[in-house]
């Protein structure tokens, strides 16, 4: 008899975190589950670390080559009969009653919630902080993804009959494009309670964030027209962060480029973009109430 839970860990070149990863899903209140460790194609010692964790609910399956986070995930989905399934990054680690809390919530949620994440605590160089994600729906989804689903989520596997797996044509983003696949026709059941640890790394490609989000906005751009003008926001946020990871190279003529596609598509920008180019760019980290100030302050001692 398949196990209730299946939990799905894609794993590159994480031989230091992964054990971390695992014996946090073994350590559930909810025992009745398994653990399938897809490495994708790892050069260091990844699978040795998955083998010697001696737990019979450990399974690891190994790609020839690094296939991407997606393909990953789809091989362990694949490899999977549980009715639930549970994604979690291989440097993130849960809480013991991260997986019973969510199967109590669905206990009690409506006929069309098939999914569930929760709020999640990041850690970033030491600085550790709460997230508690709106409760979003479809058309704000399109705006940003803040639910940590590759490390929150939890959901039913027959969503795969109706939602499809992960596009593996996506490096990047590939969770983000799921859940909005997913909330096209359900919708999103939230635990705000944080249960989940994200590890944050900011080593991330702005060539792969630059295919990506141009991926992302072509594949969806029809299914944003209902919205109208809400369009070119959502649109237009993409090529700005597109820029701020740019920024985090000081690769100028990128900057440069993707900041007037942003300002070309949706000139309004909120403080909290302009920020987030700053931070990029100086290597800081100052908010939009700050920047507002700086703002106010220029103001008034150009008058």
């Amino acid at each position: 008899m398949p196990p209730a839970v299946s939990v799905i860990i894609p794993a590159y070149n994480r031989a230091s975190t992964i054990a971390r990863s695992v014996e946090s899903a073994l350590a559930q209140t909810f025992q009745d589950l398994e653990i399938i460790v897809v490495d994708d194609g790892s050069s260091d010692t990844t699978c040795d670390v998955v083998q010697g964790i001696a737990d019979e609910r450990v399974r690891l399956v190994r790609h020839g080559g690094n296939l991407g986070a997606a393909a990953a995930r789809n091989t362990g989905m694949k490899a999977s009969q549980a009715r639930y399934i549970a994604w979690l990054d291989s440097d993130d680690e849960w809480l013991p009653e991260k997986l019973q809390t969510q199967l109590e919530a669905f206990e009690h949620a409506a006929p069309d919630q098939r999914a569930c994440y929760t709020a999640y605590e990041r850690i970033d160089k030491q600085i550790s902080q709460i997230y508690i994600p709106q409760h979003t729906d479809y058309k704000r989804l399109f705006l940003g993804c803040d639910q940590a689903p590759g490390s929150s989520l939890l959901f039913e596997r027959m969503l795969l009959d109706n939602v499809g797996y992960l596009d593996t044509y996506l490096r990047r983003y590939e969770d983000w494009d799921w859940l909005l696949r997913y909330c096209s026709t359900f919708r999103l059941l939230a635990v705000d309670k944080p249960l989940v640890r994200v590890h944050f790394s900011s080593g991330r490609s702005p060539k792969l964030i630059e295919f990506s989000a141009a991926k992302l906005v072509s594949k969806h751009s029809e299914d944003l027209r209902q919205f109208g003008i809400y369009r070119n926001i959502v649109i237009s946020r993409r090529w700005m962060e597109v820029a701020s990871y740019y920024a985090l190279e000081h690769n100028f003529q990128k900057v440069a480029q993707y900041l007037i596609k942003g300002l070309w598509t949706w000139p309004f920008q909120p403080l909290t973009i302009w920020a987030w180019l700053i931070n990029s760019w100086l290597g800081i980290k100052i908010g939009a109430s700050h920047l507002k100030r700086i703002f106010r302050r220029e103001t008034q001692n150009g008058q």
